[in-house]
């Protein structure tokens, strides 16, 4: 049932309150004449999660994260590259030794160079090292005294190189990697489900201005009614002038709280079009859900669940794997640090480019670099003490993380399964004062009721009308923000994976 119609409906005085009926009937249908889009909470979040604009920003998030796994995925694979001169021209001085006169007198020199070589290299994730490959050809020409051309190959050269020590940046990257991307999988659902949070706000935000503009037309309907009848009753002495200076009060409040009701639905409705995209003069009819489906939710359940899908768990596992692997950098690097570097191939010089290729000579290549630290007051090792401690932080943040989350998974199934009995209750109280405020309203009509009590029972009325709102508003956020913790739907009973473009 619509807000508008169920309202319209209301156990109200029907004599006193018929023209305002009709009134809003002719209002409405004033409305409709505007484009209208009818929207129940189900597909508002449905809305809300494909095309709002923090929905797209959390894509985006994600896609960052897809995209750089999927580059480490491809650098984990054999690189190949073209690496080249193309054209390298020199002009210069240079000294030149005359061994018959013994002198040495400078002599312009001129160079053209030119070279481009295949490089590959295909990284050892068992060892943390990488096999090198190459093939190079040089080309150069000299100006001068004397001109020489040259061309210098390199057929094939392979190599390796390894940190000797004992860290392996390429087996953490295995690690870490995959759980980055399954963290940005997580998160996409955890932030989309932030989304249907901040949506469920808005519906019900627009639920009660609508729900108080009814009532804001409904009760000046009413005091223009009631005003007219205490006129008739002041003319028979029934009631006192200030009885009648009361009512005609309340008649001037009653038009001050519509045009008030009024800003504030217009703002309630521009809010939730914005936030889903329509244009901002949209005119939305909304089906409040009435029927819950009495779910009694386990808090033990819940935990697991949060334990499971939570990307709170994923982030501090992330969080202490890079603590202890800059720990694990810092112990290796703390005394010493050993490289090497080796590599055998063919090469070969010749004038013509066919002799470059023939009889190649053997090239062989071997480094091993290594730095030790004489005086690095204190450097190193105070680097790794604070890994160290990073580490203990790290394992520390992810134990309180751990239970401020389970902390308030039980928190929020407590509060969402009492929140149902709220909603009950509230029904029930908006009948005994709908109930109350009719019979008040025909005993005043019939002169046995005063000014006071019927502004009461009004008051009590139109409170009970917002509780009941507030109340489902209320439990239906704190259903999906339980959902957004866990990310766990319950009433399908299945894990929630919103859809990755």
């Amino acid at each position: 049932m619509t807000l508008m119609k169920r309202h319209k409906n209301l156990i109200i005085y029907r004599l006193a309150l018929a023209l305002t009926i009709l009134g809003v009937n002719s209002q409405w249908a004033t409305v409709n004449g505007q484009r209208t889009v009818r929207l129940d909470l189900e597909r508002t979040i449905s809305l809300a999660t494909d095309s709002s604009l923090n929905a797209q920003k959390y894509q985006s998030v994600y896609d960052a994260s897809l995209f750089n796994y999927l580059s480490w995925q491809a650098s984990r694979k054999v690189q190949i590259s073209l690496q080249s001169t193309p054209i390298q021209y020199e002009r210069y001085l240079t000294q030149r030794y005359l061994s018959e006169e013994n002198i040495d007198i400078y002599r312009e020199q001129q160079m053209l160079y030119s070279q481009a070589g295949i490089h590959a290299e295909q990284p050892i994730e068992a060892l943390g090292g990488s096999l090198y490959g190459s093939s190079q050809l040089g080309y150069l020409r000299t100006f001068g005294d004397a001109t020489d051309t040259q061309f210098m190959t390199v057929p094939v050269s392979i190599g390796y190189k390894q940190d000797l020590l004992g860290f392996n940046a390429l087996k953490w990257n295995k690690r870490l990697e995959p759980l980055k991307l399954a963290l940005a999988e997580k998160q996409l659902t955890y932030d989309t489900e932030s989304t249907s949070l901040e949506a469920v706000e808005k519906f019900f935000n627009l639920a009660l201005a609508q729900d108080q503009l009814i009532m804001s037309e409904e009760y000046l309907a009413s005091c223009d009614t009631i005003y007219a009848i205490a006129e008739r009753r002041y003319r028979i002495a029934s009631i006192s002038k200030a009885e009648l200076s009361t009512l005609e009060l309340e008649k001037i409040n009653a038009r001050n709280t519509l045009a008030n009701a009024r800003i504030n639905s217009k703002r309630a409705m521009r809010d939730l079009a914005s936030y889903l995209g329509f244009d901002l003069d949209t005119q939305i009819e909304l089906v409040i859900p009435t029927s819950l489906n009495n779910m009694q939710i386990s808090a033990q359940e819940a935990v697991e669940h949060a334990r499971e899908n939570n990307p709170m768990y994923l982030t501090a596992q992330q969080q202490t794997l890079e603590a202890r692997r800059d720990a694990e950098r810092a112990r290796v690097e703390k005394n010493l640090d050993l490289k090497l570097d080796a590599s055998i191939g063919l090469n070969q010089v010749a004038e013509d480019f066919g002799d470059a290729y023939r009889r190649p000579r053997m090239q062989n290549m071997a480094t091993v670099t290594l730095s030790i630290p004489i005086k690095d007051w204190g450097k190193r090792k105070n680097t790794y003490l604070a890994a160290k401690s990073g580490v203990n932080a790290a394992e520390k943040s992810e134990m309180e993380a751990a239970r401020v989350t389970e902390l308030d998974v039980v928190t929020s199934v407590g509060e969402f399964n009492e929140r149902q009995t709220i909603v009950e209750t509230s029904r029930q109280a908006l009948t005994i004062a709908e109930n109350a405020y009719t019979a008040t309203l025909q005993r005043f009509i019939r002169a046995q009721a005063d000014v006071n009590d019927l502004s009461l029972a009004q008051s009590r009325w139109q409170t009970s009308r917002q509780n009941q709102i507030t109340s489902l508003q209320n439990y239906w956020l704190s259903y999906y923000h339980l959902r957004q913790l866990t990310l766990y739907d319950y009433m399908r009973h299945e894990v929630i994976r919103h859809k990755r473009q």
